[in-house]
């Protein structure tokens, strides 16, 4: 499985092919479906879209989600 790491604001970020990314730092679910979850990671927000989407782990440090995934795309917080 081919991965990619990399860090955003504070977040650190990896993805695993297109089945699985994980975000560690403090993070909060913002939108959840299976076609589409938002999530705050500080001023970013991660939005994830694809098919069969779940939350595999939530916890203080870490938050994964698993499923078919199309995009990753990056907001900032700020207007």
């Amino acid at each position: 499985m081919c991965g990619t790491d990399f860090s955003l604001g504070g977040t650190s970020i990896q993805l695993d092919g297109n089945r699985r990314i994980v975000m560690t730092g403090r993070c909060a679910i913002l939108l959840y479906s299976k076609e589409e979850m938002q999530v705050r990671c500080g001023k970013l927000i991660v939005r994830v879209t694809g098919d069969g989407l779940e939350l595999r782990t939530l916890d203080e440090d870490e938050l994964s989600i698993i499923g078919l995934i199309a995009e990753v795309g990056f907001l900032t917080g700020e207007g």
